[in-house]
């Protein structure tokens, strides 16, 4: 007798792209749900075999609005809605009721996206918890500079209300400052682009100080994953993302899921997270850095390693139970290849050796980008850095090579 064919699984809509978007897209794809990706064309993500574009791309944005008139104009009849960035989180948010029963979404209210995202919001709300984090000032004009002094300045870092406009603008996080006078410029020259500061200490410590908590908080309030990593190595050095790091136990960083813990009830929070920490061995308490109320970097790694974040979304969104996520194992390693390549070959031309393990994390490690399954994402960014990023990476070794060994 043959078995009866199984409905087929709402489709799922893709907020976003680089590889955040590209672990969730083939995070479902692994659970046989077709997903549309709304995404720039030249984006890595449009070269993956499970890649669909739903029609005209829209920029990004956080106008819920503007997201509602797309959304109407595409001839899905339904499909879940995962927002992939930021921006996207902070729009989808605020989707208007009409249109929840044909996108459906797991994720928190507009009014806590926002206080997630926005860091002067963000630094009133984990203050009022009482969550340590590092000491903040407001700079909105160049003014607000005389609020703080030259030692404070020269120990904190220029952070944006806006990380997107920001990289976009100046293409990094933030931004260090050496002198009172070049933080008036930068100030100056990202005002004119309509972009805020927060002038945030900075924490000393090596990259295995921060921690990294990423997690699911289903429709009811209850937080039905929460895995832990430690940071190996970030590119750029200071100001940078992870490019890899190493599972940990939760129960080793108990004082950090706790705020995390607190944080969630209190803005009632939904959706898939990612929350960074820095240990501050000054006092010996993790502090906050950011929120993240999206996947992370590493969400396809963190699925391989048996805590699927998107595939727990997709359920939710749909009121569908969910199996019990497991725990992501500790010891396992996860890395992004070619800026992980970048932070090594800066150590080597700096003559110091590479933070953590290196053979250990490319040995067995989960990668990020190049999956054997869906390999044409990486060989079409190995081909675009042969233009350009590759020779960034190589830059220094040839510095070391022209120099000599002495």
């Amino acid at each position: 007798m043959v078995a009866p064919l199984q409905q087929p699984r709402m489709p799922a809509l893709l907020l976003g792209g680089h590889i955040a978007a590209l672990g969730v897209l083939r995070s479902l794809a692994a659970r046989h749900v077709r997903s549309y990706v709304v995404v720039d064309a030249t984006d890595v993500i449009t070269r993956s075999r499970w890649y669909r574009s739903p029609g005209p791309a829209l920029p990004e944005t956080t106008d819920s609005a503007v997201l509602a008139e797309y959304l109407r104009s595409l001839p899905l009849k339904r499909a879940v809605v995962i927002a992939c960035s930021d921006e996207w989180a902070v729009a989808v948010a605020g989707l208007p009721a009409d249109l929840r029963d044909r996108f459906l979404t797991s994720a928190p209210t507009r009014e806590a996206a926002e206080q997630l995202t926005d860091k002067d919001l963000f630094g009133a709300l984990v203050t009022r918890l009482g969550i340590p984090h590092p000491r903040t000032v407001e700079i909105k004009e160049p003014a607000d500079l005389d609020r703080v002094t030259d030692e404070q300045l020269s120990n904190a870092f220029l952070k944006p209300t806006s990380s997107v406009l920001h990289r976009r603008a100046f293409g990094t996080k933030g931004s260090f400052v050496d002198s009172r006078e070049a933080a008036v410029r930068r100030v100056k020259e990202a005002a004119a682009l309509g972009i805020d500061f927060v002038l945030q200490e900075w924490i000393p410590g090596t990259h295995s100080a921060s921690i990294l908590i990423d997690g699911f908080v289903d429709g009811d309030g209850d937080v039905r994953a929460l895995t832990a990593r430690r940071r190996i190595r970030q590119d750029p050095p200071r100001l940078g993302t992870s490019t890899s790091s190493v599972g940990i136990a939760a129960e080793e960083v108990g004082e950090a899921v706790d705020a995390v813990k607190r944080l969630l009830a209190d803005v009632r929070y939904r959706g898939i997270f990612n929350i960074e920490f820095k240990y501050d061995s000054r006092d010996g308490r993790y502090k906050i850095i950011e929120f993240n109320p999206r996947p992370c970097w590493y969400t396809g790694t963190i699925a391989r390693g048996g805590v699927d974040l998107p595939w727990m979304a997709y359920l939710d969104a749909q009121g569908l139970p969910m199996p019990d996520p497991g725990r992501y194992p500790a010891g396992r390693h996860a890395y992004y290849e070619f800026r992980d390549a970048s932070a090594i070959a800066r150590a080597w031309a700096q003559r110091r050796r590479p933070e953590g393990p290196v053979l250990r994390t490319w040995l067995t490690g989960d990668r990020a980008l190049f999956w054997w399954r869906d390999p044409m994402p990486a060989l079409a960014m190995l081909a675009r850095s042969l233009g350009g990023p590759l020779r960034q990476v190589l830059r220094p070794l040839r510095r070391v090579s022209s120099t000599g060994s002495g």
